[in-house]
């Protein structure tokens, strides 16, 4: 396994330069967003000129894409903005082919309307995960059209919040174009505080013939709450996760939820 890392970690460089930096620092990989390009993250347009911006600045930096952020409210339940949804996340797919990136990150979605990211008291609810199936039909139309993976992570604050929620949509969807990005900070709980370790190792044997690409972020965890932290400064066991993780799975781990100036204290740490 290699270290990668968020590519709006570097939002205030050029695109090329960004990736020499993180190519400097160590790091050969990135998880791709088009905030780095000046557009949103999930573009309403991409121009060619885009897709050779980032082509050239992948081939001359030597850092790969491993995935392309593709994330927005999969419980949107406006009609008009589903409709621009749809639009602008097969944008982001397409563009994952001409890139040859295999992998589009996506989320399972809040009925939190303000903020997707944020939990509803109804995400575990039959309509949650109906309107969950219903976005991922015409989501995974679009992958298998363009042959590239969509992978979900497992939040607590979304619809799929745990390894066993995950595996029950994996069993739903049946879909080889489908598969998981594993983070081990948002599968723990206050209630693992005493073993965190053991919670990852747990969810790792649950999820390991689907993982397609790894995060990691740290955390401070208590009996009370969940505060995310960036690496080296939380108390999550991540030399531990790391080790564990290499036994089921061999692909870039992309260290996200810290900024710049955090990157060399990660990359120490690990060291």
């Amino acid at each position: 396994m290699k270290l990668g890392i968020f590519s709006k970690v570097y939002l205030n460089y050029e695109l090329e330069i960004a990736l020499h930096k993180i190519k400097a620092q160590g790091m050969s990989s990135v998880q791709f967003n088009f905030a780095n390009v000046g557009l949103e993250s999930l573009p309403k347009e991409i121009s060619q000129e885009t897709i050779h911006q980032i082509r050239e600045a992948v081939m001359n930096s030597g850092v790969s894409i491993a995935v392309i952020s593709g994330t927005f409210n999969t419980l949107e339940l406006n009609e008009e903005k589903k409709v621009e949804n749809q639009q602008r996340f097969k944008n982001v797919v397409e563009a994952a082919a001409a890139l040859a990136v295999p992998y589009v990150s996506i989320s399972t979605g809040s009925l939190n309307q303000e903020d997707f990211w944020s939990s509803h008291p109804d995400n575990h609810t039959v309509r949650a995960w109906s309107l969950l199936h219903e976005s991922l039909a015409w989501m995974l139309k679009i992958a298998e059209d363009n042959q590239i993976t969509l992978i979900f992570e497992p939040e607590q604050a979304n619809v799929v919040s745990t390894a066993e929620d995950a595996l029950r949509l994996l069993q739903d969807l049946d879909s080889p174009y489908l598969k998981v990005l594993y983070d081990a900070a948002n599968l723990v709980t206050p209630q693992d505080h005493k073993d965190l370790l053991g919670k990852i190792s747990k969810t790792l044997t649950a999820l390991k013939k689907h993982i397609a690409i790894a995060h990691c972020k740290d955390a401070f965890v208590s009996e009370e709450k969940i505060i995310f932290a960036p690496v080296g400064k939380g108390n999550l066991p991540l030399k531990e996760y790391l080790n564990e993780l290499s036994k089921v799975y061999d692909g870039p781990v992309i260290m996200h939820g810290l900024a710049e100036d955090d990157v060399a204290l990660a990359l120490n740490f690990f060291n």
